[in-house]
């Protein structure tokens, strides 16, 4: 997966926040002989959150070692911290220390170390020797937020090139993608963005003209409702022009009936065509007739569907919906019973 350098270093400059912050705690509780409730709770977290940040990098050795980690807090968190020899538990939270150290040199470096491929045995081995009893493992589940920092970096970027601002608001509970559904997304996706930008929020001055703040508005909801997941992405901008869109389409020759039998809601999604923009001119970000057809082609190949809503009163959003598996709604339920948890404790 291609990232930007920015979101690149935001990466590499948390995951050394975290990895320090877990280092204090190893030097704290190996000095006393034991680990308590509370470093077992922050080594989870810690955990937990390095994976979701490695997933949307596509770092999948940091993926595989976190996650196994994750599964070991999780065990403790569960059964108690003498459940598991202490003594292994603390060389395998040392050892992760100095993988994820060394992963991060190899990425900034492109190199790799023999040593984090024996560490990487020895934590499979033991993860695969527990006793997890009626429990599956933590499952290679990113929360949804982890997409975040991706989106807010798409658009820092855009603004930059393009002149014209917006912020990011995530509002959303509960939602938990597989890893393999973050990778096919979070392409289609990141397109929706950079088409809100593009396409959608205005330069300043026109803003201003019609009585909008400088600053656009991009908000992402989500969650889950009757087994579906629905993905909403919506930009205060400039309202679809469907009249526009449809004598552009047929200029294009991809409409399938005649103009004056098409809805409002068939002429919005002849922006999802092959081949369809309204761009005269190709543009770093548009204008080459790609880009909205793979979203539509995603969706289905996952199960799902796309509405877009052209009749806001400002600007437009549009929707995406997946049937969402049995793992995905165990996350999101397991997620809401620990923080519950957490929050009585």
């Amino acid at each position: 997966m291609r990232v930007s350098s920015e979101l690149f270093k935001a990466y590499i400059e948390d995951t050394t926040v975290l990895i320090n912050e877990m280092d204090g705690i190893l030097k704290r509780r190996n000095s006393i002989g034991s680990l308590d409730k509370d470093s077992v709770d922050a080594l989870f977290r810690i955990f937990h959150t390095i994976k979701a940040s490695s997933v949307v990098l596509d770092d999948s050795k940091t993926v595989d070692v976190s996650y196994k980690m994750e599964n070991i807090m999780s065990y403790l968190r569960k059964y108690g911290v003498s459940s598991l020899p202490s003594s292994k538990v603390f060389e395998l939270l040392f050892n992760s220390e100095y993988f994820l150290r060394d992963q991060l040199g190899s990425l900034v470096a492109t190199q790799s170390s023999e040593s984090s491929q024996v560490f990487e045995g020895e934590l499979k081995e033991f993860v695969d020797n527990i006793d997890f009893k009626d429990d599956s493992p933590v499952d290679i589940m990113v929360p949804f937020e982890a997409f975040k920092p991706l989106f807010e970096n798409v658009i820092q970027e855009m603004s930059l090139e393009l002149g014209k601002y917006a912020s990011l608001s995530f509002a959303g509970d509960n939602l938990y993608v597989d890893r393999t559904l973050v990778t096919r997304l979070s392409g289609p996706l990141t397109q929706i963005v950079r088409n809100a930008m593009d396409h959608g929020i205005e330069e300043p001055e026109e803003r201003v003209r019609r009585g909008k703040p400088v600053v656009g508005a991009i908000s992402v909801t989500y969650g889950m409702e009757d087994g579906v997941m629905f993905i909403t992405i919506f930009n205060d901008g400039e309202k679809m022009n469907l009249k526009k869109i449809l004598r552009k389409a047929d200029s294009l020759n991809i409409l399938k009936k005649p103009r004056d039998q098409y809805k409002p809601d068939e002429i919005a999604g002849l922006i999802m065509e092959r081949g369809f923009t309204t761009k005269d001119k190709i543009g770093k970000y548009s204008g080459r007739g790609v880009g909205m057809d793979i979203i539509k082609s995603t969706a289905q190949d996952l199960g799902g569907k796309i509405l877009i809503n052209s009749g806001e009163e400002n600007g437009f959003s549009i929707t995406l919906t997946f049937p969402i598996d049995e793992k995905s709604q165990r996350a999101a339920i397991r997620d809401r019973i620990i923080r519950k948890e957490e929050e009585q404790a």
